[in-house]
């Protein structure tokens, strides 16, 4: 068996097709010779992260890869240090985690390659507002330091041309109210791009971009596929090989998405044990260099 196991960390919230999805990747990983245990998420949340791990077998000195649903970088450490204190360690680092995650980390290394973007620290309207301006005119996406809430796009993503302050500040208090307690730091607001689209319609009602997620282990390109299920080619994936020297990470995935003008441009940055493998990514594919390069 490889020295690194998985740790799944089970949703605090239930989410069926999660599950169904982390289910496939057991299965995966054992057909790849790698063992992988399962914690609750809700210590973890709640700022108990070694009760967590109360079900795990002795230590041995593993490296666990943690795959699960996405942590904050106060809870991420706190497992990292929980584990610590058991002889073992986490693949990923919280330094490393951090940069991968959060976007006033990653954007600055990504430079002309992504969306102009401003950031503030808070929940202020009229400061993310001042930013945004600075941007130039909307159209612009507003998420927070980690995540979007791109489920209401409409509603608490995207400020369309044209808006202003009370139109910013409605999506705005939409994102506050959707990411709740979970919101991350403050406002993030990128310039809106200009995507090619694929003929299909996403859930919340706009165009579904040609986007795709690629994964990076150990600084290299492992595995990539489009990033909805849809039937979509990327062009020279050779060209993204560049990004595994820029993020300093072992294991993060990036979502690159088609210009409708051509080339592409880099949608964002996550972790990769935080990250949900594309349907038509069989994780084997990744599991299996996971294996080799621990062999």
């Amino acid at each position: 068996m490889s020295e690194i196991t998985l740790l799944f960390g089970r949703p605090y919230a239930p989410m069926p097709h999660a599950d169904d999805r982390f289910e496939l990747e057991v299965l995966a990983a054992e057909e790849m010779g790698l063992e992988s245990y399962a914690i609750p998420l809700d210590p973890v949340v709640n700022g108990e992260p070694e009760r967590a791990l109360r079900r795990l077998p002795r230590p041995r000195h593993r490296r666990w890869l943690y795959r699960g649903w996405m942590l904050n970088e106060e809870e991420y450490t706190a497992l990292h240090e929980a584990i610590a204190d058991r002889g073992e360690e986490l693949v990923v680092d919280p330094e490393s985690f951090v940069q991968a995650l959060y976007v006033p980390e990653y954007v600055p290394r990504l430079g002309s390659r992504t969306a102009p973007t401003r950031w503030t620290e808070g929940e202020d309207i009229r400061e993310a507002w001042e930013a945004a301006c600075e941007l130039g005119p909307p159209p612009w996406v507003i998420k927070d330091h980690i995540k979007s809430a791109k489920e209401q796009w409409h509603r608490a993503c995207f400020v369309p041309a044209g808006s202003d302050y009370d139109d910013f500040a409605e999506r705005c208090e939409r994102l506050l109210e959707v990411r709740g307690d979970r919101f991350e730091r403050g406002f993030v607001v990128r310039t809106f791009l200009d995507l090619a689209m694929l003929p299909a319609t996403l859930p919340e009602r706009r165009p579904a971009p040609d986007e795709h997620r690629l994964v990076f282990w150990e600084g290299r390109l492992v595995a990539h596929a489009p990033y909805h299920d849809l039937e979509s080619t990327l062009d020279d994936p050779g060209q993204f090989a560049d990004l595994g020297r820029l993020i300093d990470s072992p294991f993060f995935t990036a979502d690159v998405a088609r210009l409708a003008s051509g080339g592409y441009t880099v949608i964002e940055i996550n972790d990769g044990g935080c990250s949900t493998l594309p349907e038509s990514l069989d994780p084997r594919d990744l599991y299996r260099v996971v294996a080799e390069s621990d062999g």
